[in-house]
């Protein structure tokens, strides 16, 4: 049994430090004038400006990644793994706005997945890191999911900054087949939710046009910035899973090619003690899990992890297509998901958003121009982290306040450590959603020891 966490006096009053700084972060955010960006041609460089190629995928554990060997060998193994990255609010629409963003959630106003605390119309999408590079000279594309409620809560338009424009319209983003998707202004929709239709397999299709999208603006008249946002290994929507009787589908040619994979537990799975943690655990949580639970907790572990293998051939042929065309060697290439998943943990059957490891942290992946081979970084990282990274080795300006922080001086000194606090947080109820149960929590984690929680 795990003792209870106890809030230090020093942490609660940086708590409230931090309450303050937020506040004075948006007043800022308020009332500063946007400032224009110098442009590019003003800006004299020493090399031509990298691409960037950021690719996220939904729901990926930190282990998710021992399944994908090209993933591994052609970024990891070619760059800096960040082995403490987090985010900072645990479920999906938040946490893409904070990569949009550079901000953390209560900045960005993002504190949900649906109206009105959150969703795709919460999110201030025509100033975001798209319309910060466009503006400083970039070609900018997204391919795949965009922010939740994007066609339902809110229309399915082009935000600002966009060249191009390939976005999954909901509630079809969370099919694997029988999508639609936003193709600069006119709809597609992409087979039927009952058929498996190997050529229109979701990931597939959005690495075809991944791949297009490189083979037509690399080398180019000007350096480019490809969103490529992949669902897996995320469920599908639930009338698919009744219909299919299946929660996650991998491509047909992975089915069960993992079969017999061993569900990985420790102490904290099927945690037959939970008197130590906070009441919003104790209410999401089952009874002890029966044979038949553990077993169906297995099976989906399984079809996970069949899922990313669409996504790990998928980075092989992005990367071989950088290559071909001569620009691997200018490329950042960035890899990570939007938040963890739980899976049994504290007796947890699924989900995320609780301020666990498997729900917070996620894999960090970074190869590009100056980046050293086969590094790793423990410094501790968040997902703010990574639009002030990228309008750093871009030359562009940050047109909102940011509370990340370049990742540039970690992978130039693998071995530097700070002590930079990072902020874990959720706003509790999401209407609809499975986490609607998660509870309020305020999280300070300085030193990668402890964390306090306000429930």
């Amino acid at each position: 049994m795990r003792r209870p966490i106890h809030t230090p006096l020093a942490l609660r009053a940086a708590l409230l430090a931090s309450a303050l700084l937020c506040a004075a972060i948006a007043a800022a955010l308020t009332l500063a004038p946007v400032q224009e960006p110098a442009r590019g041609a003003d800006r004299a460089q020493a090399a031509p400006r990298p691409n960037i190629v950021e690719i996220v995928t939904d729901d990926q554990t930190v282990r998710d990644l021992e399944v994908m060997s090209r993933t591994k060998s052609m970024i990891a193994d070619e760059g800096v793994t960040f082995a403490n990255s987090f985010v900072n609010f645990s479920m999906c629409c938040p946490s893409r706005a904070t990569i949009l963003s550079g901000q953390y959630a209560q900045n960005h106003g993002v504190m949900g997945i649906y109206p009105p605390t959150g969703g795709y119309g919460k999110f201030d999408s025509n100033n975001s890191l798209a319309l910060w590079l466009q503006r400083g000279g970039y070609h900018t594309g997204h391919i795949g999911k965009m922010l939740n409620g994007y066609g339902s809560d809110s229309p399915a338009n082009i935000p600002a900054g966009w060249n191009e424009w390939y976005a999954s319209v909901d509630p079809s983003t969370y099919r694997m087949y029988g999508y639609t998707l936003n193709e600069n202004g006119v709809f597609n929709t992409y087979g039927d939710p009952k058929e498996e239709n190997p050529a229109l397999y979701q990931t597939d299709v959005y690495t075809n046009k991944a791949v297009d999208y490189v083979n037509r603006n690399a080398p180019g008249p000007s350096p480019f910035y490809l969103s490529l946002n992949y669902l897996a290994p995320h469920h599908e929507e639930a009338p698919v899973r009744e219909q299919t009787s299946t929660i996650v589908r991998p491509a047909p040619r992975h089915a069960n090619t993992l079969s017999g994979t061993a569900l990985p537990t420790g102490p904290a799975f099927d945690e037959p003690d939970l008197s130590d943690k906070p009441p919003h655990v104790a209410r999401r949580s089952a009874a002890p899990f029966s044979p038949d639970q553990i077993q169906e907790i297995a099976r989906n572990y399984q079809r996970r992890q069949e899922s990313l293998l669409a996504v790990d051939e998928g980075i092989e042929r992005v990367v071989n297509t950088l290559r071909a065309n001569g620009e691997l060697a200018n490329t950042h290439i960035i890899f990570t998901s939007d938040n963890g998943y739980l899976q049994g943990q504290h007796r947890i059957p699924s989900g995320k958003l609780a301020p666990y490891e498997p729900s917070i942290r996620v894999p960090l992946l970074i190869r590009g121009p100056g980046i050293p081979r086969g590094r790793t970084s423990k410094e501790m990282v968040v997902n703010a982290d990574l639009a002030p990274t990228i309008v750093d080795v871009t030359g562009a300006r940050p047109l909102k306040v940011q509370d990340g922080r370049s990742l540039q001086r970690f992978w130039k000194r693998p071995r530097l450590k700070t002590t930079r606090p990072i902020m874990l947080q959720s706003g509790g109820v999401n209407r609809g959603s499975e986490e609607q149960d998660a509870g309020p929590f305020a999280t300070l984690r300085p030193l990668q020891t402890y964390k306090s929680i306000r429930t």
